[in-house]
């Protein structure tokens, strides 16, 4: 599908080119002519979209895919064409269409360069009787059907930072269930570089994996898949808890919500890590709180326009939340990863505004600043 949404850029940025140039020698006003390249364009765009989802079933993420590819690749060639062949034309369809060139930079840095410019989110969240600092590196939402230099990057990168805990909050892969014994070693020997290097590793699934899908890449690695468990360790003179919560069918299951209505009410005396896939966790908590909530699930929104932040999150938490980063919700302190991977399936491969990243979590016996980054 990913061809034919190309190819329907083209032919949308063909035609509306195309058009305008028949209307630029017929001499027509230059009103006339940007209100009918648009209608071209809007128009073409729409029907070829629509073609795509006769085929591929109802899909909003093709939807996104289409005009993203009418913007950054029909409305440039488009404007190519009529400065190519539209003469004479108006000083305003000149500069519309050399504006319109400017769309071709903004693909290739929204699909070929942010999307692998990773960073290190660092924060510090300040916990009641901790001893010495204890780190937690984050690694959420690799969502990859393979592993290669980029996602070895990410782990060279994250094991650089010396964390004492990774933790996994989901989506780890993006395999179809029938390709799972084939590529399953890739991701089984990239769980293994970290669990050589950190002490303990933990995870939980998402949307794309699940917990037996996890159970077969960690086995034998000693990383440990919490499928609605609590577990608990002694790590520097500190006593943890660390609740792991999956997800069944896109919804936490009411086993999940047991235990971490349990976790929120009971007695664990410690630090009390929270580790769910999702930042909606936080209402299954029921307005308790714990030390810490670790999630993923939103890419921080994966476009976020400047000044106004990402327009959509797929969450229920706040936007600023769901954003990315270190907060407080509920009187919980919540750290939503912006991840490291893309969308997949039928969504452009892009990311705008929200680069890939490492969450490096420093828990302490005092308040410090709330985030930085490196």
């Amino acid at each position: 599908m990913n061809y034919y949404v190309i190819a329907a850029a083209v032919v949308v940025g063909t035609a509306t080119g195309a058009a305008s140039v028949y209307w630029i020698n017929r001499g027509v006003g230059t009103g006339w002519i940007v209100l009918g390249a648009a209608s071209v364009g809007l128009g073409c765009t729409m029907v070829l979209t629509a073609g795509a989802l006769l085929v591929a079933g109802p899909d909003a993420y093709l939807v996104v895919h289409a005009v993203y590819l009418a913007l950054v690749i029909g409305l440039p060639l488009a404007g190519a064409i009529v400065l190519a062949f539209g003469r004479p034309c108006s000083p305003a369809i000149i500069a519309l269409c050399v504006l319109s060139l400017a769309a071709i930079p903004v693909g290739v840095y929204a699909t070929h360069i942010e999307p692998f410019w990773l960073r290190v989110d660092a924060v510090k969240v300040a916990v009641d009787g901790i001893g010495e600092e204890v780190r937690i590196g984050v690694l959420a939402d690799l969502e990859t059907t393979s592993i290669g230099s980029y996602e070895n990057g990410v782990v060279d990168r994250l094991i650089a930072q010396r964390p004492d805990i990774v933790v996994i909050p989901g989506d780890l892969h993006s395999l179809d269930s029938d390709l799972i014994d084939e590529w399953s070693p890739q991701f089984t020997e990239l769980i293994q570089r970290l669990t050589d290097a950190v002490p303990f590793v933990y995870l939980v699934n998402g949307h794309s994996d699940t917990a037996s899908d996890l159970r077969r890449i960690a086995w034998g690695t000693g990383a440990r898949v919490l499928d609605n468990e609590i577990e608990t360790f002694e790590l520097k003179g500190n006593v943890f808890h660390i609740a792991g919560i999956s997800l069944l069918d896109d919804v936490y299951e009411p086993a999940a919500r047991r235990v971490a209505e349990r976790f929120a009410h009971d007695e664990f005396p410690g630090v009390r890590l929270l580790l769910a896939h999702e930042p909606d966790a936080i209402l299954l908590l029921q307005g308790n709180s714990v030390d810490l909530l670790i999630a993923g699930h939103t890419h921080g929104g994966q476009v976020a326009i400047p000044f106004i932040g990402p327009p959509v999150t797929a969450s229920r938490v706040p936007r600023q939340v769901a954003a990315g980063g270190l907060h407080e919700l509920h009187g919980t302190p919540t750290y939503v990863s912006t991840g490291v991977g893309r969308e997949r399936g039928n969504a452009p491969q892009l990311r705008f505004g929200v680069r890939p990243s490492i969450g490096i979590i420093d828990l302490v016996a005092e308040e410090w600043p709330e985030a930085g980054t490196g």
